[in-house]
């Protein structure tokens, strides 16, 4: 099992949001694109191909009277011109002929997209603001469906008293906030051990497959994995959501040493050990992770 260090070097990064097979969530592109002009004159030769953009213009501003934001130009070695909405703001991606007005007009027709995904952006990082956890007395943590509370008391050994929802720790009130994640991390893990190798195990029985071994991941882009060799991997963090999505991940890892793909008779499989799957893939999806730091 790793240790509480390995492991949150592992934890997923924030505002990061993971799927059950992909990588982190890229950033959102509009649908849509134009194709670069071509000029009237004699065709200049052609700039030498690069991925690298051309540096930033000054951040600029979009206001129709409905949609307001700001943006900033990145011109490159392209035929379409496309806007991206990430961390760093909105990019609109262009040809480097490209007019000013094909990219005036291609803001206007897409700028209800743009403020439909920046909205979401500012609810998804509200969302982990308010998920963030206080590595002290009193902090909570969402686990299984419910919140625990951390105490710092004094204990002489580490006691969870289930009833009460309390984890208490062996360590002094004024400890760092280090010293109480690192220690939660370790009871996490011991947790999940426990409760994966139990599920494994019931639905390794319904399916009538051998699993030679589950472990904890610290994986930055996957819930699960499973190998052809009948070993599972699953996050530890996972303790931060329902039993019923635990369930689900656990299902569709045992599934997978029946199929090792995603095609209709895997989703068979998941739907024999799970029927509800697809709200669950769908919940999964959208749950937001409490940043880990």
């Amino acid at each position: 099992m790793p240790s509480p260090e390995s492991a949150l070097r592992g934890a997923l990064r924030p505002g990061a949001q993971l799927g059950l097979f992909d990588a982190l969530e890229p950033a959102l592109v509009a649908p849509q694109a134009v194709p670069a002009p071509s000029p009237r004159a004699v065709q200049p030769p052609k700039p030498r191909a690069t991925a690298t953009p051309e540096p930033s213009r000054a951040t600029q501003r979009y206001d129709d009277g409905t949609h307001g934001f700001d943006w900033t130009l990145h011109r490159a070695a392209r035929r379409t011109l496309a806007l991206r909405v990430d961390d760093r703001g909105v990019s609109l991606l262009a040809p480097r002929l490209a007019s000013a007005a094909a990219i005036a007009q291609f803001l206007q027709q897409h700028a209800a997209w743009v403020q439909r995904k920046l909205q979401q952006r500012a609810q998804r990082l509200q969302a982990l603001q308010d998920a963030r956890i206080d590595w002290a007395d009193g902090g909570r943590i969402p686990y299984l469906g419910r919140h625990l509370t951390l105490r710092l008391r004094g204990a002489t050994q580490l006691q969870w008293d289930e009833a009460r929802g309390e984890l208490h720790l062996p360590l002094p009130p004024d400890s760092s906030a280090h010293q109480v994640r690192d220690s939660v991390a370790a009871w996490l893990q011991r947790q999940a051990l426990v409760l994966f190798n139990a599920r494994v195990a019931h639905f390794a029985a319904r399916l009538g497959v051998r699993v030679t071994a589950v472990k904890l991941s610290a994986a930055a882009t996957r819930w699960g994995s499973a190998k052809s060799d009948g070993s599972i991997r699953l996050h530890w963090r996972l303790l931060h959501f329902s039993p019923q999505l635990v369930d689900y991940v656990v299902a569709h890892e045992v599934a997978h040493l029946r199929e090792m793909n995603h095609s209709p008779r895997f989703w068979a499989h998941v739907g024999a050990l799970y029927p509800d799957y697809r709200q669950a893939r769908q919940s999964l999806k959208q749950a937001t992770l409490p940043p880990w730091s």
